[in-house]
C-alpha cells in the first residue's frame, strides 16, 4: 500500500506539472478529459501503474482538476488564491476508488479473531483484515449502496473510509418518552452549561501531555534537518499530538451522542470560532490554545450531524447579548469577562453567568422555531435555586479566579 500510495503521488505531481508547464510555455489550459485520455498510454510507458486500476488513477487526476477549480473560485471571490502545490512524501496520504470496481468487502462469518470484523479485498493487492467496529453492518449492505472507498495512511496507520448510502429516517430512533428540550452555552470555564443549570466540565486534553510535547518540540529543534535522528524525533512528537487528538475526538463524540440521545430539541450558539481565535495580542495570551483544545467548532459539527440521524432538532441562535441580558426580566446587566455571576439589580436574579446565557439561548431557540416560551425556563426563578448551590458556584468561581 505504501508503494501504491507513492505511485499515486507521482501521478498527481506529473498531472500538476503538465498543467503548469502548458500554461507557462504555451498559455494553454489542460482539461481533465485530456489528461484522463492519456492514462492508457501512460500505463504502457509505466507498467507498474497497471495493477492500481483505471478508476483509482482517474480519481487521482480528478483531484488535480478539483484543486485548480478551487483555485479559480478563490481568485474570483477575492480570497487568498493558494495555487495548487506539488505533494511531498508527507503531504499525500490517500488514494480513492470512486466506484464499486476494484474493491470488495468480505465477511469472516463466525470467525472474529483479534477484534477483526471482516476483510477488505483490493484487486491486485489482496485481502486486508479490518479491525474495530462500525455502527452499521456494512458487510451486509449491497454493492450498489457503497459507491466509494478511500484508503488513507495517518501517522503510519492505515484506515479504510467507505461511503455508503443510507436512509436517514430509517436510522432515527424513538426516544420521545425520555427526551427533553434545553439550551446550551459553550465556553472554557465549563465546556457546556444547560438551561437547567447543569454543566459539563471542560476536559483539558492538551494539558495532560503539554510538558512532554514541549520537550519533544525542543528535541526536534536541536536535531539537524534531514538527519535520521530528527525524523525519529518528529515521529515521536507526532505520536504525542495524535494521542491528544484521539482523546479529544473520543470525548467529543461521546458527549454529542449523549446529548442527541437525551434531548429532542437543542438550542446552541452560532459561534464564529475562527474569528474568536483570531490573534489578539497580549489580551488573548494563552486563550487561543485553550479554545483550540476545547474544539468548540468541531463539537458543533458533530452535534449537528448526529442530531440529523437521531431525530434531534438543532437550532443555532445569535449569541450576541445572551450573557448581558437578564433571563428573567430582560434588562441588560453589563459584565466584564471576569464577572462570573449574573446579578440583576431590577429583579434580583442571581445566577452563574453561563447558566443565565443558556436560558437566553433556549428562549431564542424557541422563538426562532415559533414555539411559545415553555415552563422549562420559567421554573428557574429567583428564590427557587438552593442557596447551597449558589454558594458552591460562587466559591468555585473565586477559586478559578485565583
Amino acid at each position: 500500500m505504501s508503494d501504491w500510495l507513492e505511485l499515486h503521488r507521482q501521478l498527481y505531481n506529473n498531472s500538476l506539472a503538465e498543467r503548469k508547464n502548458a500554461w507557462e510555455k504555451e498559455r494553454r489550459v489542460v482539461s481533465y478529459n485530456e489528461q484522463q485520455n492519456t492514462l492508457p498510454d501512460f500505463k504502457e510507458q509505466r507498467p507498474e501503474y497497471v495493477p492500481l486500476g483505471s478508476h483509482a488513477l482517474q480519481e487521482t487526476v480528478r483531484r488535480v482538476d478539483r484543486a485548480y477549480k478551487a483555485f479559480f473560485r478563490r481568485v474570483k471571490n477575492g480570497e487568498k488564491p493558494g495555487y495548487p502545490r506539488f505533494k511531498g512524501r508527507n503531504r499525500f496520504d490517500s488514494f480513492t476508488y470512486p466506484c464499486v470496481s476494484g474493491w470488495k468487502l468480505l465477511s469472516l462469518g463466525h470467525e472474529k479473531k483479534h477484534g477483526c470484523k471482516g476483510k477488505l479485498r483490493i484487486s491486485n493487492l489482496g485481502d486486508i483484515r479490518l479491525r474495530g467496529r462500525c455502527r452499521v453492518d456494512i458487510v451486509s449492505l449491497e454493492r450498489k449502496d457503497m459507491p466509494r472507498l478511500t484508503v488513507k495512511r495517518i501517522r503510519g496507520k492505515w484506515y479504510a473510509t467507505i461511503t455508503y448510502k443510507a436512509d436517514i429516517p430509517l436510522l432515527q430512533r424513538d426516544y420521545a418518552e425520555k427526551r427533553g428540550m434545553t439550551g446550551i452555552d459553550l465556553g472554557l470555564s465549563s465546556f457546556a452549561t444547560f438551561a437547567s443549570g447543569e454543566s459539563l466540565p471542560r476536559l483539558r486534553h492538551l494539558d495532560r501531555d503539554l510538558c512532554w510535547i514541549k520537550q519533544a518540540g525542543k528535541d526536534v529543534s536541536r536535531k539537524k534537518k534531514g538527519s535520521n535522528r530528527r525524523r525519529k524525533t518528529v515521529a515521536k512528537l507526532s505520536r504525542l499530538h495524535e494521542k491528544v487528538s484521539e482523546r479529544r475526538k473520543d470525548s467529543l463524540h461521546k458527549t454529542a451522542g449523549r446529548l442527541v440521545h437525551n434531548y429532542s430539541f437543542l438550542a446552541v450558539e452560532d459561534l464564529q470560532v475562527k474569528e474568536m481565535s483570531a490573534n489578539g495580542g497580549k489580551r488573548k495570551q494563552g486563550l487561543n490554545r485553550s479554545m483550540a483544545d476545547a474544539a468548540l467548532g468541531k463539537f458543533l459539527k458533530l452535534l449537528t450531524s448526529k442530531a440529523e440521524e437521531a431525530g434531534c432538532e438543532i437550532v443555532r441562535v445569535n449569541p450576541r447579548g445572551t450573557t448581558q441580558e437578564c433571563s428573567w426580566c430582560g434588562q441588560t446587566v453589563p459584565k466584564t469577562l471576569y464577572d462570573r455571576v449574573h446579578s440583576c439589580p431590577d429583579c434580583g436574579l442571581t445566577f452563574d453567568r453561563d447558566h443565565n446565557a443558556a436560558i437566553n439561548i433556549f428562549k431564542r431557540g424557541l422563538a426562532l422555531t415559533g414555539r411559545e416560551p415553555s415552563d422549562a425556563w420559567r421554573s428557574v426563578r429567583p428564590g427557587l435555586a438552593p442557596a447551597s448551590s449558589l454558594k458552591c458556584e460562587t466559591a468555585t468561581m473565586k477559586h478559578s479566579g485565583r
